[in-house]
Parts: structure tokens; sequence; C-alpha cells
């Protein structure tokens, strides 16, 4: 028969064998007992009145405290120091499983006792690794993000207090099959060692060498050259904590599309950290494995939201990819009719730019000197035909409503600078963007005008000054940049031509044409495309950048690959800084991997981004390596790429639908519908649009950057 006994009888009888006795520390005592006055005495009995046995944790002393942990009674002694057990500990995590590790803590008390307490509170500091809960000390690891974290515990006793830390290490593998490629015998086979014979290793054309990228981009299509029939492929990509090896069995294409799930944790663990991309041939003629040379990839602690708006020449329609993803959306699929050439001349927009907000976008309608339009992106743009901010006509019916060509919107956006008039006198002008009317503005340059771009602060214009008289800015064999200053509200100051294109001749490329001004997002840096010509299809081009004064110029070979046969074209920057970088967008006919998925051989100008540094050493190119946009069509010229914040309204501004706002909920104020701030039960998830970082969901390490709900990893 089992006897069940209580717990103050248990702790009594426990008292009659050991109570008493002498000590000098409550660590020479019995499981229970405190040393007090130099005997073992039962905790909870000393401090001038009895304690209670709380359910068998012991009883409270004297007004203390501390509580202990494990059947520890408490006590009113002063704590000295805390110890957190185990010290260190490694994780593995395979395919995102979230191990576990329980921390316990052990305090030391004034007078040399130590016992395991249970209400010590943790905390850790890096919660994309994992989570530990506050009281229990369980650590659970994400499972997505690798590397070292640091747990903190703090205890509080008898009016003293102490801290600890120790520190976890998650470490991540990844292993995929591509259907088709089984596991056995395909491991058995890539389990030997390699053997060096240039002529027969891959030849990785993609991603490049030393290439940045930010933390959301979608992830690369892995490509290479050579491959025989019954050949298979290891791609590995390793850094400290991670580690990810896929296979996959020749099929023709050379190529291997990375998965989201490995990709984000390779791009989160440790990014200041290398990551190394190897791919492995197993030669089914001579069952010999051969390596590829080493690739070095790069991550910037940041992430770079938004959307990129482009010319998809082959649609010719503008389409949109957005950030993190691998598909274009074709937002606008009839656009309102233009003046006609012909009268089976199908409607588009072009020339187009993206308000700063990322709200509004401006376009020309049609081919050449044309009507243009203002669109609102928050709204449904998929009607037949598209709604304009302001009724536009063609003249068909009515007043013909005003023309321009290219076009930049001020800070505020109210107002757009344009060129109007591009084959004839080259004139810029302002519009407001509300009304489609012009407005007078004092202080124009009275030169020939392309290529407006007014500053991010609002301060200058920036454009293109003399092109070829006759010709219109999509076609000019000469060019210099000038910058006029904004001096009030419509009212220009003077204007100074800071570059000649001339000067560049002979450098590089034998040309004269500046082309493209774009502007940092602090407004520090001018970046622009100079060349033969700025026509992107055919001629040869490369990409500088200078001060808003024409100083420090240099030369951007490492985005655009440098030499004497770049074709780069018409830097954009995007309207967002982070990890120490701008990210600049430009177009390129240089190949994009191999021909069977790629464009390797096609000369086709598409979209590549690269990183430039925020504050470049005198004479350094600030550039870094680019990578390809995801998303693109390599069967098409893809031009004229800009880069906006997600389309969304901001909290307080009026709206229909919840999907118009960037908190994703709209309702009444009392008076009328606006964009509000989400219940929680709605809280914004990672990819979500949020309005601030209230938004996003708390707890998970989510916060509202560009309008999107990322983690920050800073």
């Amino acid at each position: 028969m089992r006897l069940l006994i209580p717990g103050i009888l248990a702790a009594t009888l426990a008292a009659c064998s050991c109570g008493g006795q002498t000590c000098s520390a409550s660590a020479e005592c019995g499981a229970g007992f405190v040393c007090s006055g130099g005997t073992c005495q039962l905790a909870g009995s000393t401090g001038g009145g009895a304690g209670t046995a709380g359910g068998g944790d012991g009883g409270a002393t004297g007004g203390g405290s501390a509580s202990t942990g494990g059947g520890g009674g408490s006590t009113n002694l002063a704590v000295t120091s805390i110890a957190i057990s185990p010290a260190t500990v490694t994780l593995s995590s395979l395919e995102g499983s979230q191990p576990t590790q329980d921390f316990t803590v052990t305090a030391t008390y004034s007078d040399g006792s130590t016992r395991v307490v249970s209400d010590a509170e943790f905390t850790v500091d890096k919660l994309a690794i994992g989570t530990i809960t506050a009281v229990g000390g369980r650590f659970t690891a994400s499972g997505i993000v690798g590397g070292l974290a640091t747990i903190s515990a703090t205890y509080a006793s008898g009016g003293g207090s102490a801290n600890a830390q120790a520190t976890v290490l998650v470490q991540l593998e990844f292993i995929r099959f591509i259907p088709g490629t089984n596991s056995n015998p395909t491991l058995s086979r890539f389990a030997g060692a390699s053997v060096s014979d240039p002529a027969r290793a891959p030849n990785v054309v993609y991603p490049l060498d030393r290439v940045v990228f930010p933390q959301n981009v979608a992830p690369p299509d892995v490509q290479w050259l050579d491959g025989n029939t019954g050949d298979q492929f290891r791609v590995r990509i390793s850094k400290s904590d991670f580690v990810f090896n896929s296979y996959t069995t020749e099929d023709g294409n050379h190529h291997l599309q990375l998965e989201p799930i490995p990709w984000r944790s390779l791009a989160q663990t440790n990014p200041d950290l290398d990551a190394t991309l190897v791919v492995t041939r197993w030669d089914s003629a001579t069952q010999e494995l051969i390596d590829s040379a080493p690739v070095t990839l790069k991550f910037a602690r940041g992430a770079v939201a938004g959307s990129v708006y482009y010319w998809d020449i082959l649609r010719g329609r503008i389409v949109r990819i957005d950030d993190g993803t691998t598909s274009r959306t074709e937002f606008m699929p009839t656009p309102p009719d233009a003046v006609k050439a012909t009268p089976d001349e199908a409607p588009c927009v072009g020339c187009h730019t993206v308000s700063p907000s990322g709200r509004y976008m401006a376009g020309r309608l049609g081919g050449g000197d044309n009507i243009g339009a203002v669109f609102d992106l928050t709204q449904d743009l998929t009607p037949a035909p598209a709604p304009t901010v302001w009724p536009v006509s063609n003249g068909s019916m009515g007043a013909e409503t005003a023309r321009w060509w290219f076009s930049s919107f001020n800070p505020t956006e109210t107002r757009l600078v344009v060129s109007r008039n591009e084959t004839g006198g080259n004139e810029m002008a302002f519009v407001d963007p509300m009304t489609g009317q012009f407005v007078s503005v004092s202080g124009i340059p009275g030169h020939r005008v392309t290529h407006p771009a007014w500053s991010p602060d609002g301060a200058k214009i920036a454009y293109v000054s003399f092109p070829n008289p006759g010709s219109w800015g999509g076609d000019s064999t000469q060019g210099d940049i000038g910058v006029v200053q904004v001096t009030g509200p419509d009212a220009l100051g003077a204007a100074t031509i800071i570059h000649q294109g001339e000067t560049l001749r002979g450098v590089l490329l034998d040309g004269g044409a500046d082309s493209y001004p774009s502007w940092t997002p602090d407004s520090a840096w001018l970046a622009f495309g100079h060349g033969e010509n700025n026509r992107s299809e055919t001629a040869k081009g490369s990409l500088y950048m200078m001060r808003p004064d024409g100083t420090e110029l240099r030369r951007l070979d490492n985005a655009s690959g440098g030499g004497a046969t770049v074709v780069a074209f018409q830097p954009r920057f995007s309207p967002f800084k982070t990890g120490g970088y701008y990210w600049v967008s430009y177009l390129s006919r240089r190949d994009y991997g191999n021909a069977q998925v790629g464009t390797r051989g096609k000369d086709l100008q598409q979209i590549w981004v690269s990183a430039v540094s925020e504050n470049p050493q005198p004479g350094q190119d600030p550039s870094q390596v680019g990578f390809w946009l995801p998303g693109q069509s390599t069967a098409s010229r893809n031009i004229s790429a800009f880069w906006a914040p997600r389309a969304c309204r901001a909290e307080g501004a009026g709206c229909t639908v919840g999907s118009e706002c960037c908190s994703g909920d709209c309702r009444s104020n009392g008076s009328t519908l606006v964009c509000s701030p989400p219940p929680p039960e709605r809280c914004r998830r990672e990819g979500e649009t949020c309005g601030g970082s209230g938004d996003c969901c708390p707890g998970t390490g989510l916060a509202c950057q560009q309008n999107v709900c990322i983690y920050d990893i800073g």
C-alpha cells in the first residue's frame, strides 16, 4: 500500500531527522532547510513567525519574497548572484524544426547558500532566432533564423537583485530533392571527394560573384553552363550556422530555382557574414564529382520593400512587381485612349513616373507628343478604360487635355514638373496633378530640357539640357546634366549645368550623351546614364554618380559590369536607404544567366538592382555587384523602372474599403470612413502593408518599414 503524506506532515517528519544539526551555511542542511543561528532549521520557521507551506513549495519567511523552485522554500536572505544552466547550448534545426531547451537559474545568497529558483525572469535578445518563456525559461528556436542568441535572467530576493547571461547557438540545415531526383542513390553519389577538372566543372553564370542582396529579395534561379543527360547536380549554400543542399538531375536547362523558406533563412542568419554557393556536378560518364568555382553571396542588414513599375515592351503595358515576389501584375490592362496616330493604335501609358508616397502614377498616353494622365494606384484600375484622377480627353469629344512627355512629382505630390514639345522646343513646364492644369512658375530655364527629376527634399530639380534639336529625350546623342533651385512655391532660382556630356567622350565610351538623372533618397547624390545614345536597346552606356554640384564624379562599374562593352542605362534610385546602402535599379543588356532559362545571347534589356554605399570613400566605386529583378519576362525588353512604396493610403486618409489602406482597415471616425489602425485580431503579418509598427503583430519581431511589415534584424 502506498501512503500519501500531506506537505506539512512530510516537512515535519523531515525536520525530525535533519533539523537542529549545527551548520555554517544552508548548503550543509538537507532539502527544505536553511542555516539560521548556527543550526539547520525548517525553511519558513525563521524570521520571528511561523511560515505557511504553500502547497509543498515551502513557507514564506519573515516577510522575505524570494521563492525557490523544485520544492525549495522562500527566504529573506539577499541574493548576491545567479547562474544560468546550461551556460551555453547548441541546437540543431532540420527543415525548420523548432528544438527547445529549458534553462534553470541557481541563486547564491548572502550567507553563501545556493538553490534553484523558479521565479527568475528570462528574456532573449534576438526574437528572430527564438523566444523564451518569461517564467520557466523554455527557449524555442524559430527554425527560421540561425545564429547566436543571448539569454538573460534577473532575480530579486531580500532586497538584493542579480542577473546572468547564457548563450544558445541555433544551427539550421535544409535539404531538397527536386522531383525526379531520389535521395537514394543520390546522396551516396555525392558522399565522395571532388576532383579538379575546370573543363568539366559547372560554370555558374547566375547569381554573380560578390552580389549584394537585400534581406527580402525573392530567391534566385541558380544557373550554370554544361551538363549531360544522366548527370546530377548539388547546389550547396553555406555560411556560419546555416547549410542548404539541393539535388537535381540534368534536364537540359542547367538550373535550380531556390525555394523561399531556405533562402529567407540564409538571408537572415548572420547577415554580416558572406555565404558561399558551390554547384557540384556528378558526371554520369565517369561517376566523378567536380565542383564549380565558389560564388560569394552577400546580404545587407536590411530589407528593401516597395513595388517596381516598369514598361514591358512585349505586352505594351506598365506592369508591377512587388517586393519579395517572383510575379508581375498587369494592374492596368486598358488605359484611356490617347491621341492616336492611326485609328487602330492600341492605348498605352508611357514615360511614366510614380509619386513619392507610391499612391499616384503619371504618364503620357500613347506615342509621340500626347496627352498626359494621373492615376490613383490605390484604386482598382482594371475597368476599361482605367479611371484617372481627373478626366482626360484626346480631343475627340471636347477640348484636349494637357500634353507632356517626361514628368516627376514634388515631395508633397502637389506639382508635376514635365517636359513638353520635345520634338520642338523641349520646354520645362509644371502641372497640378490633381486637376491636370498647367501652372505658371517663374524662373523656368530657357534652354532645351528633358528628363526632369525633382529632388526628394524638394529643393532642386535635375534635368538633361541641350538634347539634340528636334529629337525627344528617348533618342538623343548629346546632353548635359543641369540643376535648378526651387526657391519657393511655384518659383525657381538659378539654373546651373553641373556636368557636360562631352567631357566623358572617349573616357570609356565614344559618346557625349548624359541622360536620366536620379536622386538618392536623401538628395545627397545624383546618378545618371552616359553613352553614345540614350536608346537602351541599341547603344552602349554606363552609369555614373556625382554630388548635386557636379563634384566627386565616379563611374559605377561594379553595378554595370564595367569595360568598353558596358550596356547599362536609366539608373533610378529606390526611395529608401537601408542596411548602409542606397538601392538603384537600371537597365542592362548584359546576359542574365544561361540561354535556357535566362537571356544569354538575346541582347535584351532587363532590370537589375545594385546596392550603393551611402558613404563612399574618395575615389571609390560605391556600387556593388547587382542582381536581376525577379519576376520579369525573359522574352521581353523591360525598361523605365520606377521604385516606390507599396501603393496604399496612410492612416487618417479617406477610404471606401480596407484594401485601400496601409493598415488594411477602413472604418468610421464618427463622420466619415478613414484608414484606421487594425484591431489586435487583424494585426498585420509579414509582407502585408502597414501604416506604422503598431499595425504589425506584436511579439513577432516585425516592424513597419516602407509601408510593409518585415523582420527587423538591425
